[in-house]
């Protein structure tokens, strides 16, 4: 670059000598937080944090045994749901910043290139200014005016440029440093991206699955149980069924002691009907014999009264 020389006499020249160059340094400062302005990242170790409370509460909830079965089971898939979702969350905000970090690098790229112009830029103020400032030496002499000493501010303004310069120096390994660690950064981030978040992922499908198993396995133990239940009650029932049938059939339809009972029972009717029978001829002869008695009395007395009619 082509550097004007100022005219040390004159303490404006020599007060805005390099100023530009000066400027820009501190402008870097400026620029950065323009481009920071606005932009928040969110903190991914609040929702790593919730994640990991809410798979704690899930091992909880399945290590517990005061849940009913169906409850327990709609709680756990509830619970691993939120899980994804948080894992979702967090796999924005870590693009979100991986997001910021690659334009924080294409910005320190930018701030390094012009670090480096700006060095080069003072470099030139620097060395032009002291073949300037050596070449005013020779050709001036101060004169005894102390107050007025324009070789004396010229060299302090040069001084003051290589300080500028040396701070430029020092940037540019702090920008590459920088650099380097939004680089790793993001390359970590983009790592748990690719790998790590779908494996968090995985795996709590995984252990979604597993639980739908273990209820499952629940279910069919359950069903298991109540067949095997079926079983032994009915062949419990065919048992007592079939020892009833098995007696009935062998069993007669009367006893020998109910035909024993019958046939005295019988007998004695029968000796009851004879006896009523006999009681009832006897008293029948009985009745006959007291008729033919009143007959023959009545027959007496009507004839004696014939008798006696018949006399004079």
């Amino acid at each position: 670059m082509t550097v004007s020389l100022p005219d040390l006499n004159d303490p404006n020249a020599v007060l805005n000598y390099g100023a530009e160059a000066q400027a820009k340094i501190a402008d870097f400062s400026e620029m950065i937080l323009q481009n920071s302005e606005g932009e928040q990242t969110e903190d991914v170790s609040d929702k790593i944090t919730t994640l990991i409370t809410r798979l704690r509460a899930i091992a909880e909830e399945k290590n517990a045994t005061r849940f009913p079965f169906r409850k327990g089971a709609a709680a756990t898939k509830i619970r691993y749901r939120k899980a994804c979702e948080t894992v979702d969350r967090i796999a924005r905000s870590l693009q979100n910043q991986r997001d910021r970090l690659m334009r924080d690098i294409e910005m320190l790229e930018l701030l390094h290139t012009m670090n480096r112009e700006q060095y080069r830029a003072l470099t030139e103020y620097v060395e032009q200014g002291k073949e300037a400032l050596e070449r005013f030496c020779k050709n001036h002499s101060n004169n005894g005016e102390i107050a007025s000493d324009p070789a004396g501010r010229f060299e302090k303004k040069l001084h003051d440029l290589e300080l500028t310069r040396t701070i430029s120096l020092q940037m540019a390994p702090q920008i590459r440093l920088l650099q380097n660690n939004n680089v790793m950064l993001a390359e970590k981030i983009q790592e748990a991206l690719i790998h790590v978040i779908p494996l968090w992922k995985n795996q709590i499908v995984f252990a979604l699955t597993m639980n739908a198993t273990k209820q499952a396995l629940k279910t069919q133990e359950k069903i298991s149980d109540l067949t095997n239940t079926l079983l032994q009650q009915n062949a419990k029932n065919l048992q007592e069924t079939t020892l009833t049938a098995t007696r009935c059939a062998q069993r007669g339809h009367t006893t020998v002691q109910t035909l024993s009972e019958t046939n005295g029972i019988l007998l004695e009717t029968l000796d009851r009907m004879i006896k009523i029978q006999e009681e009832g001829r006897q008293a029948r002869r009985d009745a006959e014999e007291e008729l033919r008695r009143l007959n023959r009395e009545i027959r007496l007395r009507f004839t004696e009264r014939k008798n006696a009619a018949q006399l004079p």
